[in-house]
């Protein structure tokens, strides 16, 4: 509803007296009125209304104002026998009706209002507020006959247009005619740049449209008038995230910040981002500072989440616990709470806290699942047998908690054919999971069933090359079967993905103790020959510190190797250009563009760099591996396997090589290091040093990019 604007103390003050045709002492009341309801004090305003008209009580100017106050102040049943008065004392007056048409609007009265409306225009056509009010009133249920009413108000106040425009924009957008409604909400805003409710419906129907860019330009256009509007910023900030940009989005979200601190959507959409950027201690910062905090359990969830994330786990369980303590009754907390308290080796305090959540929801599975799990690692398999056996009462075809059972009560020698026909049922269930073919063939293997074990355990690794526990599985069945080679390449395998078996090391100590040097040495060159595969091609972005002569030197470039005798390397200058190559085209052919460094004589850097990158080269290519004979020697320091041309370090667990010499070339030496895994189980080296007499290279790559080709 329009608002009706009262004339000022002033005016009425001057124009009061002619109104009165009775005593001064209704005057005086009147006076009262005027000055109270301009202090605010609209209670006794009215009071003073009421005494003024028990003394002339057949002033219509009196009942016209002493409505239009007990309407301002929400009296409606009084502004309603006000204003009927006021009519009843002049019936030929139009506002006496545009008066009772605003009441029974204020009173949800809406059939009553339009009548009183109608009545104004009959009285005198072409009356501005009763056209607008009708144009308002009528927009829901007679959009047509609003848009004429509003067409008409426009025609007589073109200065007053924006409201107006604004109200038959809404009329355009409700009868789906969104062109229109557009049209007339920047006609709107045209009109009134100030007009809030235009620009912001108008934002909102660009944003329903799915035009993110007008409507973000919509929406800057009311930032610059409201720069401080952090709900505003944010929203902003949120539709820049939902399109992709995200430098955007945090933009508009630290301006938010930068107003209030403490704002909750700012705070986690800050969080979010860091989130994605996998930067969870400031994702866990921005959920601190959140007033929301304290008053909700979900974010104290998240900001356990990030401490996690972020290697904090004390401190994330120290959230949960001052969660616990303030919601003892939600779940989502005590159960996360348990898993914390399980990964920091408190099973006690982990069980507790899962007997918790399960008084809370007896049918919570997952809590069900951990507890069970826990009382596994407890060794207490009475209780686990009782959780597990609970879950699956409820849960009859949940293969994970099948396998679970079957694998904890088949590795203790336990009722092996009950824990079989679990782990059976499992693999039915879900045939394409690994785990569950290594718990089954780890079953039949305890009840003797070592060659139908060994068949189901060549399909289980095939599925899962990188599970230490399933080639760990696979060598002890092979060394059942007698085939040691094959076992010790297997646990080879376990120990270079980081089994911690407690009898692994014991295992291949007794295997490697029945061959020769001789036989060892091939064994472990075909082994790493075998986890680093064949490459096609290797080598990324890197960067290459180098010192020659005792001069130092760093440059950017880009390394790429090709099998199976191309091997470039492209230093980059200022903003990434090529400056300058080095290249084998060919098995022989070499160049390489002039490369100065001062003090460094040019010849002997180019014999360096061509035999350290010869060096490089012959690794990459792998043939260096296929020797016929090896020999494996044991120091005091390092392991390592000598052939006719290089010596192969391992690092000291004998699981990766750590470095390569050349017998032919003293001194010349290329050392492996940080390690990455690879498609296949293969680990392959990011770091590769190549030093010599009076020089050193050192190759960082970052992340290489590696395809592999035919199998050695």
């Amino acid at each position: 509803m329009k608002n009706i604007l009262r004339p000022t103390a002033l005016l009425v003050l001057l124009l009061a007296p002619a109104a009165f045709a009775s005593t001064k002492a209704s005057y005086k009341h009147y006076l009262k009125a005027v000055l109270l309801s301009n202090r605010g004090e609209y209670a006794q305003a009215l009071q003073a209304y009421e005494a003024a008209l028990s003394l002339d009580p057949e002033s219509a100017f009196l009942y016209k104002n002493a409505a239009e106050l007990a309407l301002e102040v929400g009296s409606v049943d009084r502004a309603l026998a006000l204003a009927e008065r006021f009519a009843e004392l002049s019936p030929e007056n139009p506002d006496a009706y545009q008066l009772i048409g605003n009441v029974h609007w204020a009173r949800g009265e809406l059939g009553a209002s339009q009548s009183a409306f109608e009545k104004t225009l009959e009285l005198k056509p072409g009356h501005e507020e009763a056209l607008f009010a009708l144009g308002n009133l009528l927009g829901a249920q007679s959009p047509e006959r609003a848009k004429r009413y509003l067409d008409d108000y426009l025609k007589a106040n073109p200065d007053d247009a924006s409201e107006a425009l604004y109200q038959i924009a809404l009329i355009e957008q409700k009868a789906g005619r969104n062109d229109e409604a557009i049209a007339r909400f920047e006609a709107s805003i045209e009109a009134d740049p100030d007009n809030m409710q235009s620009r912001y419906s108008l934002a909102q129907l660009y944003e329903i449209r799915g035009d993110t860019a007008a409507a973000l330009s919509a929406y800057e256009g009311i930032l610059h008038r409201d720069p401080k509007n952090v709900v505003l910023l944010n929203h902003i900030g949120e539709i820049s995230f939902l399109v992709g940009n995200t430098d955007a989005a945090r933009g508009f979200f630290e301006r938010a910040k930068s107003i209030m601190p403490s704002h909750p959507a700012t705070c986690l959409w800050l969080a979010l981002i860091a989130e994605q950027a996998d930067r969870f201690e400031e994702a866990a910062a921005q959920i601190r500072d959140s007033v929301a905090l304290n008053e909700d359990a979900s974010l104290n969830l998240r900001l356990s989440y990030y401490l996690t994330q972020a290697n904090k786990l004390p401190e994330a369980v120290a959230v949960l616990e001052k969660g616990f303590a303030r919601w003892p009754e939600n779940e989502d907390i005590a159960y996360f709470l348990g898993l914390g308290y399980d990964d920091l080796k408190k099973p006690q305090k982990a069980v507790a806290m899962m007997t918790k959540v399960l008084s809370l929801r007896p049918d919570h599975r997952d809590a069900r699942f951990q507890l069970g799990a826990i009382y596994e690692k407890l060794g207490d398999m009475a209780q686990v047998e009782l959780q597990f056996k609970e879950l699956l009462n409820a849960h009859p075809n949940d293969a994970s908690a099948l396998n679970y059972l079957g694998y904890s009560l088949a590795d203790r020698d336990l009722k092996l054919e009950e824990a079989e026909g679990y782990i059976r049922k499992a693999v039915g269930l879900q045939p394409e999971k690994g785990a569950y073919l290594d718990s089954l063939a780890w079953v039949l293997f305890k009840r003797g069933k070592s060659e139908e074990a060994l068949e189901i355990l060549d399909k289980a690794v095939a599925m899962l090359p990188d599970d230490e526990t399933v080639w760990e599985h696979l060598g002890d069945v092979r060394d059942k079967l007698g085939r040691i080679d094959g076992a010790w390449a297997a646990w080879k395998n376990a120990q270079a993905l980081g089994s911690n078996g407690k009898n692994l090391p014991a295992k291949l100590s007794r295997a490697e103790g029945a061959w020769t040097p001789g036989e060892l040495g091939k064994k472990y060159l075909d082994y790493l020959s075998n986890s680093r595969g064949t490459f096609e091609s290797f080598g990324g972005p890197c960067e290459i510190l180098g010192k020659v002569a005792g001069k130092e030197f760093k440059f950017q470039a880009i390394l790429h190797y090709r099998a199976p005798w191309g091997l470039s390397v492209d230093v980059l200058g200022p903003m990434f250009t090529p400056m300058m190559r080095m290249a084998f085209s060919g098995e022989d052919a070499f160049e390489m563009d002039p490369l100065k460094i001062e003090g460094v004589d040019s010849d002997m850097l180019q014999e360096r760099v061509y035999e350290s990158l010869l060096f490089l080269r012959a690794y990459l290519e792998g043939g260096l591996f296929r020797g016929s004979e090896a020999q494996f020697r044991k120091t005091w320091r390092r392991s390592r396997v000598d052939t006719a041309s290089h010596s192969f370090v391992l690092d000291k667990p004998k699981v990766r090589l750590s470095s390569l010499r050349a017998i032919a070339a003293p001194g010349l030496e290329l050392e492996l290091a940080d390690y990455r895994p690879a498609e296949g189980g293969r680990w392959v080296p990011s770091r590769m040093t190549l030093t010599g007499k009076g020089f050193l290279f050192d190759f960082k790559i970052p992340a290489p990019s590696v395809r592999f080709g035919g199998e050695n």
